[in-house]
C-alpha cells in the first residue's frame, strides 16, 4: 500500500528513514532479488527463437528456461483462453492457438497423459491444468508450477501440434512427481528432477531411438558426454539438452538395476544442484561409483 507521509519528507529525513528501515535480512533479499535478475539477463540465448525446446535429435537444440525452473514452484501466471475438460485435467488454450485442432489436441493430451502415467507408475493426486500458450517469438518450451497445479507449453501455429504434444508428456511428468513425492519434490537433486521428466515421456523424447540407454551411446560415440554432475549453467543449450537426456538414461539405470522403490527414496534426498541426493545413504555407493556402473550399462 502506497504511504502519503512518505512524499512530505525530505531529502535527508527520506535517507534517515531509509537507512533505519533497510535491515540486513531486507538487504539480503534486495541483492538476491538482483542476482536473480542478472543472471536472468545473462542467460544464454538459443540460436533462434524456435530452437528453445524439443525432444526430437537433430530438429531443435534444447532448453532455453533457467534452472532451477524446472519450474516446480508456484506463481502460475495467468490463464487466458476457455478450459475444456479433458479427464484427470482441464485444456486451456490460448485464443487463436490451434483452432481447428482442439478436439485432437485434447485427445492427443489425454494420451500422452496416460502413457507417462503407466510409464511413471503413479498418477495425478488430483485435476490440474494443461495451459497451450501463444509464444510470440514462435519458439516451442515447457514450465511446470507443480504446487499450483499447472504444466504449461508455449507454441505457436507454426509448429505441428504433436511437437507441443512431446514437450507436454515431460511437462506432466513433473506434475505426477509433485504428487508422488510432496514437497521434497521441490528441492529434489536437478539430475533426478529432469532425468525423471525425460525417461517418464519416453518414446514422446526418444524419436526412431528404442530407449534412453540407445540415445545417450550414440551422443558419447558422436563426442557429446558430460560428468552427470555437471552444471550447464553457461555451457549453452546444447549440453543442456545433452544432460537431460544423459541424466533421463541414469534414471533408467537406477530404476532397472536397484528398483523403484530405492529411486523413490534417492530422490527425496536432494537439494537442488545436480549430484546432491544421498547417493551412498540409498545404495552405499557414492556418485562416482554409480557413475560408472551406469557408464558399462550404456555398452550393455
Amino acid at each position: 500500500m502506497y504511504d502519503t507521509r512518505k512524499s512530505s519528507l525530505s531529502p535527508a529525513e527520506f535517507l534517515r528513514s531509509l537507512r533505519e528501515n533497510l535491515t540486513l535480512a531486507r538487504l539480503a533479499i534486495l541483492t538476491g532479488g538482483l542476482i536473480v535478475i542478472s543472471l536472468l539477463l545473462s542467460w544464454p540465448l538459443a540460436n533462434n527463437s524456435s530452437d528453445r525446446y524439443s525432444p526430437w535429435p537433430n530438429s531443435q537444440s534444447g532448453f532455453t528456461r533457467p534452472e532451477n525452473d524446472q519450474t516446480l514452484g508456484n506463481a502460475a501466471p495467468s490463464i487466458t483462453g476457455d478450459a475444456l475438460p479433458v479427464a484427470q485435467f482441464d485444456m486451456i488454450v490460448d485464443d487463436g492457438l490451434y483452432t481447428d485442432d482442439r478436439r485432437a489436441l485434447a485427445d492427443d493430451l489425454k494420451q500422452a497423459l496416460d502413457y507417462v502415467t503407466k510409464r511413471f507408475g503413479s498418477p495425478p493426486s488430483s485435476r490440474f491444468n494443461a495451459v497451450v500458450a501463444r509464444d510470440a517469438s514462435c519458439g516451442l518450451h515447457g514450465v511446470a508450477y507443480t504446487e499450483e497445479r499447472t504444466v504449461q507449453v508455449s507454441s505457436c501455429n507454426d509448429i505441428a501440434r504433436p511437437r507441443a504434444v512431446a514437450i507436454m508428456a515431460h511437462e506432466f511428468v513433473h506434475q505426477l512427481a509433485q504428487d508422488r513425492y510432496g514437497p521434497a519434490h521441490l528441492s529434489a537433486d536437478l539430475m533426478l528432477a529432469e532425468g525423471v521428466a525425460t525417461w517418464g515421456a519416453g518414446e514422446y523424447w526418444l524419436g526412431s531411438q528404442p530407449d534412453f540407454r540407445s540415445y545417450v551411446r550414440g551422443q558419447r560415440d558422436s563426442g557429446i558426454f558430460y560428468a552427470l554432475a555437471t552444471d550447464y549453467t553457461g555451457k549453452g543449450i546444447d549440453a543442456m539438452n545433452a544432460l537431460y537426456y544423459q541424466w533421463a538414461s541414469f534414471v533408467d539405470f537406477l530404476i532397472a538395476t536397484y528398483g523403484r522403490e530405492k529411486f523413490d527414496h534417492l530422490y527425496v534426498t536432494g537439494h537442488g544442484t545436480p549430484g546432491s541426493a544421498d547417493y551412498r545413504g540409498v545404495y552405499d555407493k557414492d556418485l562416482g561409483a554409480l557413475e560408472q556402473e551406469w557408464q558399462a550399462w550404456l555398452d550393455q
